[in-house]
């Protein structure tokens, strides 16, 4: 049984952006549907028009075999659809509780009520919801928990996923795909947006491969015997292995020591507990853990965005000079990008500074700044109609892929690299990750830090493993071992955590 259909849809945006031309797709009651496709495909765009986000050019909508018209988000909540967005969409200002009954609105409320189904949803997600926490003192990874639990408690009974496993890692990610395989057994029908085909293989029944805003083909998933072909009909060409990098022979030159750092969170909780590491020139440190360990409260105290509460941070023998220190944040739209500006203005937005980008008086020269964009653009294959579009009307991986570019090609000491490739699809993150080698090959001091446990293999020469704000064990390069450092995540060996599992899902 069908419970949606999309017959001819189309998306142009202002400026001319095609985002989907003539896209047929549908959703039967039960199923998991993936769909596929770079970044810049048009499944999001598809999704929103769907979930009431955006009106289509043309096309149309059915739901249970009825047309239907949305205006808003609340009007296909109506119909019983929803949706959990890549870039979140709760307020940072407020707690939990209150963007959880923000996602109530237009039904009765009964805290009493509420509060029971909460923790009975909190249950079934596998994590602790603190009701009164802000939000903008959440993890990445918490913040989109909170997200899907407010989506369940719409009542909505098609759900769509952005990217729901970006920023998670081994068991979390274990945990949500098993999460869908219960909402699918009972009646719901899911949308699974992803880039990670092995999850896409995993947990779907179908699959939809969408190319430069067009559908290129549905297939059942058990249909599929190579991964690779899916890889091909997306990217259209076949992956090689990164490029192991040659470390320089001055890599013994410490570029970042942290001593004994303890950073408390906004609610005054300690994140960071007593963590001291070097990281030394031309070498790539990773730093595995799950999410909402730590990682976030580290790297904003390494950045200058948050005060650690004791503890030294020194760059170069200096303990406050951040000149010579890139960062490639996890959240992107936050802490990334100006959406309203350019894509040129977005690829020198760290950069103003610097006198290449200056003319005489201090004013901003722009055709060095267009010079620039066209290198950041070039190198990450960003899709856009020109340099003067604003970043909004991107796609969240094209929004990435301008930060990811400007930061490594600005590179020379230091870069923290948190999530480089979350959200991206497969042909982008392979280039990334290449470029990051490469950079440690030139002595650049590389910060990992990714909820991809494949990806911290591949690339870093130590791994350090974070569990309740502490290093649990910091492992050399030859030491590695997936369902060694799956235990050390967890802290405890031998926890009933099958790593391997886990990271094949990845």
């Amino acid at each position: 049984m069908l419970v949606v259909e999309l017959r001819k849809i189309t998306k142009v945006y202002p400026g001319g952006i095609v985002a989907n031309y003539e896209v047929d797709f549908d959703l039967r009651k039960g199923e998991v549907h993936a769909l596929l496709g770079e970044n810049g495909a048009g499944k999001t765009t598809l999704m929103k028009i769907l979930s009431g986000c955006l009106k289509p050019t043309s096309g149309s909508i059915y739901v249970e075999g009825r047309e239907v018209k949305f205006n808003s988000p609340l009007d296909a909540l109506k119909q019983g659809i929803g949706m959990v967005h890549q870039h979140f969409t709760l307020i940072p200002t407020m707690t939990v509780l209150e963007n959880l009954r923000l996602g109530l609105i237009g039904q009765k409320f009964n805290m009493k009520h509420t509060l029971t189904e909460i923790e009975e949803l909190s249950k079934i997600l596998g994590f602790k919801v603190k009701l009164d926490s802000p939000i903008y003192a959440l993890s990445v990874g918490e913040r989109q928990r909170i997200e899907i639990l407010r989506l369940l408690l719409s009542r909505a009974r098609i759900l769509i996923f952005d990217e729901p496993t970006s920023m998670l890692c081994g068991p979390e990610i274990d945990r949500f795909l098993q999460l869908l395989k219960s909402l699918s057994s009972n009646g719901y029908s899911i949308v699974l947006i992803t880039h990670k085909i092995r999850e896409a293989m995993r947990i779907s029944d179908r699959i939809t491969i969408m190319k430069m805003g067009r559908v290129i083909t549905t297939l059942r998933t058990d249909e599929i015997d190579d991964e690779s072909r899916l890889v091909e009909l997306m990217v259209g060409e076949r992956l090689m292995p990164t490029t192991t990098k040659v470390a320089p022979s001055f890599n013994k030159e410490p570029l970042l020591v942290v001593k004994n750092l303890v950073v408390n969170d906004d609610e005054g909780l300690t994140k960071v507990k007593d963590i001291s590491f070097e990281l030394y020139r031309g070498e790539i440190l990773g730093i595995a853990g799950v999410e909402g360990n730590g990682q976030k409260e580290l790297v904003e105290a390494i950045v200058g965005l948050r005060k650690p509460a004791s503890g030294i941070i020194t760059f170069r023998g200096k303990n406050d000079n951040l000149d010579g220190l890139n960062y490639i944040p996890a959240e992107r739209v936050e802490l990334g990008v100006a959406p309203t500006l350019s894509v040129a203005i977005n690829s020198v937005l760290r950069s103003f500074d610097k006198e290449e980008f200056k003319k005489r008086g201090n004013t901003l020269n722009f055709g060095r700044i267009n010079e620039f964009a066209k290198k950041v653009v070039s190198f990450m294959n960003v899709k856009t109609p020109s340099l003067k579009t604003p970043v909004k009307y991107l796609s969240g991986g094209n929004i990435q892929k301008i930060i990811v570019g400007r930061e490594i090609i600005t590179s020379s000491e230091i870069l923290i690299a948190e999530q480089p490739t979350a959200g991206l699809d497969a042909k982008s993150a392979y280039y990334v990750r290449r470029a990051l080698s490469e950079l440690a090959s030139k002595g650049v001091g590389i910060l990992l830090i990714s909820s991809d446990l494949d990806e911290i293999l591949e690339l870093s020469d130590r791994i350090a493993v974070i569990s309740d704000g502490k290093f649990t064990r910091i492992f050399e390069r030859e030491e590695a071992d997936p369902v060694l450092i799956g235990s050390y995540m967890l802290a405890a060996e031998g926890a009933g955590y099958n790593a391997r599992a886990a990271t094949s899902a990845n």
